[in-house]
């Protein structure tokens, strides 16, 4: 990033060098306005021109980032081929070393190469952001494709601790209902031998009796 920044102070320094020494037997002042007027139209004129290259394409934080390094990469290399030259048809025109025909028509045919020059960089300018949205969807689309790995991951953590949860419920439930039939069979067994001791009570507590009645039967 700082060499891209560092190159397009290089080229703008080479565009101004360039446009002050094509400017001959005019002030310093006009040569300013010059530079300056020159400089501001390339901006606008680019500025256009990436526009038109991607009015159909969906503009993130990176084709900002990209928009201004293409708009100040290509301003002095525009400066550079048409400006110069078009500064030194001026001052012999101004001299009146070059006739206004040709003056005019070197004109129109700086103009010609400039919209040659625009209409490429049109082209270049989609492209590339083209291909930033296609890198850009690429990297959304992986990142969609982790995130649903991951809640798939998620969920089927919960699926299963669900179902253990289930299993453990389910395991309550039956050992309860165990623990209460074992309970139901202990009372019916408890119960069954509380009867039976009864009876067994019973018997013995007859046995005495009949024994008298015949110790008695026999004295007598």
């Amino acid at each position: 990033m700082l060499i891209i920044i560092l190159f397009i102070i290089v080229l703008n320094a080479v565009s101004i060098i360039l446009m002050y020494r094509s400017l001959n037997n005019i002030s310093s002042k006009e040569k300013l306005i010059y530079i300056a007027a020159g400089t501001v139209l390339m901006y606008f004129l680019i500025s256009i021109i990436y526009w038109i290259s991607t009015r159909n394409i969906e503009i993130t934080e990176v084709s900002r980032t990209g928009k201004d390094l293409i708009i100040f990469l290509f301003v002095p290399i525009n400066g550079i081929i048409v400006l110069p030259l078009f500064a030194k048809s001026y001052c012999k025109f101004k001299d009146n070393k070059l006739s206004s025909r040709v003056f005019r028509n070197r004109g129109i045919a700086l103009g010609i190469l400039l919209l040659i020059i625009l209409i490429v960089e049109c082209a270049y300018f989609e492209n590339i952001q083209r291909q930033v949205e296609i890198m850009i969807n690429e990297k959304n689309s992986k990142y969609y494709q982790i995130e649903q790995e991951a809640l798939n991951m998620i969920a089927e953590a919960n699926s299963i601790e669900e179902e253990n949860i289930n299993d453990i419920n389910t395991n309550d439930t039956n050992l309860q209902s165990n623990l209460i039939e074992v309970e139901t069979t202990n009372d019916i067994t408890n119960g069954q031998t509380n009867e039976n001791n009864t009876i067994e009570g019973n018997i013995t507590d007859n046995i005495p009796e009949n024994n008298e009645n015949v110790v008695v039967d026999t004295l007598e």
